[in-house]
């Protein structure tokens, strides 16, 4: 019985992980066109300068479905609004990964916008005069470097909070405003003020003085009647223990094997769907595509995406409906069978007695 429950809760975990592939296959069509719908009205919100509302649609975009193309426009949408060292890094991260793809010409696009925008950073340096075991500072919230410590950083202009704490030290955080353009704004933390001392120790009470009064004794209560000890009849003997209700022995393997079965075939369909869906894609990127690696169009660019996406999304869960196909098999063709008793009988071990007649050997087999 443990083996069989060790086997289930091996099979349970996987079929956790299946569920889970599934279900990111499922919501991964969702997420994908959800992404488009809102990329294309940023589109059109940048084409009518309504910068500062297309800028989280695209955003939203990218988290949906991250791409080189969304990332690009969402860090020109930064530059638009001003958010100028974000749309700076955002341009150097497309140019790496253009590079990696073999897309050169947004590579050096990515680049030279970079460059653009290096000249017109803000930057904003934190020192902090009076270091402190244990100090942590953080502007906005996220924890700068000890190394970064007196270094100018490339920050959007706007206001930053600046705050620095330490164990036993008063939490010390002021505001700073960064003007837009090339600059540096300076910040010094401060040495951190002491905490408070504790509060002084709660004063005793003295207890009261005995009374000089002789105390009052109560009177010891009245002699009670004792009875002849009798003798008490021994405890009863514990009840039998109940006869337990087990169903057939293996049924609940058996039942584990079938769903796990039935969710490995369920596995190996949606992996076929998506096989299909990825050659079909595949098809609609050659119009697009005059070789496997150039594409002359962004969306020869995005179907071929799309189509790497949807096989490697079949490969894995192909490769996990096998393996719960394979382990509801063995769970259902390896579970017990025969009555509870028959089971609990053939586990017995033989045993040796002394009869009337002789020497008595008992067992099953």
């Amino acid at each position: 019985m443990k083996s069989a429950f060790r086997r289930a809760t091996g099979v349970a975990a996987l079929i956790a992980l299946l569920s889970a592939s599934v279900s990111v296959l499922a919501d991964a069509p969702a997420d994908r066109a959800a992404a488009r719908a809102l990329f294309d009205q940023a589109r059109k919100l940048v084409t009518e300068k309504k910068y500062s509302e297309a800028c989280p649609k695209f955003e939203e975009s990218q988290r949906l479905d991250p791409g080189i193309g969304t990332q690009f426009n969402l860090a020109d949408c930064y530059e638009q609004v001003g958010r100028t060292a974000t749309a700076w890094s955002m341009f150097l991260d497309v140019a790496s990964q253009a590079k990696l793809a073999g897309q050169k010409d947004r590579e050096k696009m990515a680049r030279e916008r970079a460059n653009a925008l290096e000249s017109k950073l803000s930057k904003l340096s934190v020192q902090v005069s009076g270091e402190t075991s244990g100090m942590e500072v953080k502007r906005d919230g996220s924890v700068i470097g000890k190394v970064l410590w007196g270094t100018p950083v490339p920050v959007d202009p706007g206001v930053h909070t600046i705050e620095a704490i330490a164990p036993g030290k008063k939490k010390w955080a002021t505001t700073v405003q960064v003007a837009p353009g090339a600059g540096e704004t300076k910040v010094t933390v401060p040495a951190l003020e002491a905490e408070g001392s504790a509060p002084p120790p709660v004063a005793s009470v003295p207890a009261p003085a005995a009374s000089s009064a002789p105390a009052v004794v109560p009177p010891p209560p009245p002699p009670t009647a004792t009875s002849k000890p009798t003798a008490t009849a021994p405890p009863p003997p514990p009840p039998p223990p109940a006869a337990t209700s087990e169903g057939k022995p293996g049924s609940t393997q058996r039942t584990v094997g079938l769903v796990v079965g039935g969710v490995g075939l369920v596995g190996l369909g949606v992996a076929g769907i998506f096989t299909l869906g990825a050659k079909g894609k595949l098809n609609d990127a050659k119009e697009f595509c005059s070789t496997n690696t150039e594409c002359f169009d962004q969306r020869g660019v995005d179907l071929r995406k799309d189509a790497v996406n949807q096989a490697n999304f079949a490969t894995l869960i192909g490769g996990v409906g096998a393996l719960a196909l394979v382990g509801g098999a063995v769970l259902y063709l390896t579970a017990p069978s025969g009555t509870p008793a028959q089971t609990t009988a053939r586990s017995s071990a033989p045993t040796l007695a002394v009869g009337p007649t002789g020497f008595v050997l008992k067992g099953v087999w």
